[in-house]
């Protein structure tokens, strides 16, 4: 049996994004693959576990809360729509529960999403539980 490592979507070219685009594959992950070819990568997105849609309202997290914010990004830190806290919540243990399934003791998720980040919903309780985060892009 291999080992597991959770990796956000969005890291491995999946269009998960809240824009719906799909970013280039992370050279961090890339890196860890070619220096781990046993280590098998599972791909989770939080957002969508918690049942947000692609695309979907960008959000951003306020004092461990999540709220809908304007796709303008000058616009992004005066703006806030509705909380999102609870399908945050909901994908990050469905993150977990994932991570647990698979015995994965390491975690590499995109830098700077309330989600994802190490200060994120799901960063944050994947540390809690004792799974090791690296945030990148």
């Amino acid at each position: 049996m291999s080992e597991k490592v959770i990796v956000s979507a969005c890291l491995l070219e999946q269009r998960c994004r809240w824009d719906g685009r799909v970013p280039p594959y992370s050279e961090t992950v890339r890196q860890f693959q070619l220096e781990n070819p046993s280590v098998e990568l599972v791909p989770v997105c939080p957002e969508m576990l918690g049942g947000l849609p692609v695309p979907r309202t960008p959000c951003k997290l306020v004092e461990g809360r999540v709220f809908e914010t304007s796709p303008d990004k000058t616009k992004r830190e005066e703006t806030t729509g509705t909380e999102r806290t609870a399908v945050f919540h909901a994908g990050a243990e469905e993150a977990l529960r994932l991570a647990r399934l698979g015995d994965c003791r390491l975690a590499f998720l995109r830098e700077n999403s309330p989600s994802c980040d190490i200060k994120g919903i799901t960063g944050q309780l994947l540390l809690k539980n004792g799974i090791e985060v690296i945030a990148t892009r």
